[in-house]
């Protein structure tokens, strides 16, 4: 259950607000939905990747909370996104 919530529940949530940023930026005539689709080609696998690691490595010791890792972790496409978002909303690149 673990890998599921932890693995492609973050996968999800992830790719969900890809769709949105994306969709919020559709034709506004910057270039945000494509720089949010490429963060996401790097960051959606690299993102499940360390979450795997992390809570295949925590299967061993039960006591390590791995929680706040997994969520910091799954955290930084989305803010990068957003970031990416406000900063071309801001400038009017």
């Amino acid at each position: 259950m673990n890998y599921v919530l932890g693995v492609f529940g973050v996968l999800l949530l992830q790719v969900s607000f890809t769709f949105a940023v994306i969709s919020a930026a559709a034709g506004g005539g910057s270039f945000v939905g494509l720089g949010a689709t490429l963060f996401a080609v790097i960051g959606v696998p690299l993102t499940a990747l360390v979450n795997f690691v992390f809570i295949h490595a925590s299967r061993k010791n039960p006591a390590t909370h791995y929680v706040l890792r997994v969520a910091l972790v799954s955290l930084v496409l989305p803010v990068v996104q957003l970031a990416l978002m406000v900063l071309v909303s801001t400038l009017r690149l």
